[in-house]
């Protein structure tokens, strides 16, 4: 049962989203996504070594957004950004206990000092006001009795990531998603209507997409085969060359 008195107290509690669409990190051009969207991708994949919930991630993004739009980072930072905010977002969203996250290359060295981490947390506590207790769409779909299983948190990850789709309200995107599985329980806008045609199309097309990666790497691994297979021949006949030739 939809809990709307809970939807109100959402709607009280909730801070609007700190967007700045003319951000540079927030522009895209022809050939590549925004910086901001490969910023959230990154964040993501890093996320995927903890089982943490999918709040937690939510608050992650919220707080790189508002950090993006309150102070000027370079690109040297952005990863020392999303790891911080995931790490800052872990320990105010999950009850184990939580050190800083840190960063580390191929050889095992660090890629940012302690100094550093200090201060990007100082820097993004001051961006959010100190406040991290964030409404966010997974809220949203639980006062909507939606259970937020793993394919609705899959979709949450995809909205995530996609700054077009996202900077929609929380509470327009729990009702895409909500239309988007084709829940009858409640009368939609077109606004509402167009957002959950949005997140559908670029589904599929990230689906295309991938099918096309997965046809190009069973090509390359055909072609691949033959010439292999050459090799191996061309060195079998040398040894066996080889062989005759000892014995005479």
């Amino acid at each position: 049962m939809i809990s709307f008195a809970e939807i109100r107290d959402l709607f009280t509690r909730q801070k609007p989203k700190t967007l700045n669409k003319l951000n540079p990190y927030y522009q895209y051009d022809s050939s590549s996504t925004c910086r901001r969207d490969i910023l959230i991708q990154w964040t993501v994949a890093q996320s995927s070594q903890f089982k943490h919930s999918i709040k937690t991630l939510e608050l992650a993004v919220l707080i790189i957004d508002t950090y993006l739009n309150y102070f000027n980072i370079t690109v040297e930072y952005l990863q020392l950004l999303g790891i911080s905010a995931y790490s800052i977002a872990s320990k105010f969203n999950e009850t184990e206990i939580m050190s800083q996250i840190k960063l580390y290359n191929q050889d095992n060295q660090a890629l940012y000092n302690d100094e550093e981490y200090d201060e990007m947390e100082e820097q993004i506590l001051k961006a959010m006001g100190y406040q991290l207790n964030l409404i966010t769409s997974s809220d949203f779909l639980l006062a909507m009795n939606v259970q937020v299983d793993e394919n609705i948190q899959n979709l949450l990850m995809f909205i995530l990531i996609d700054f077009e789709i996202y900077q929609y309200s929380h509470f327009e995107l729990a009702l895409a998603i909500m239309h988007f599985q084709n829940d009858s329980r409640l009368a939609f806008s077109e606004k509402i209507l167009t957002v959950s045609q949005i997140i559908h199309k670029k589904i599929i097309k990230a689906q295309e997409i991938q099918c096309d990666k997965s046809e190009q790497e069973d090509t390359k691994s055909i072609e691949r085969s033959p010439s292999i297979h050459k090799k191996i021949t061309k060195k079998r006949e040398s040894q066996k060359q080889r062989q005759i030739q000892q014995q005479n």
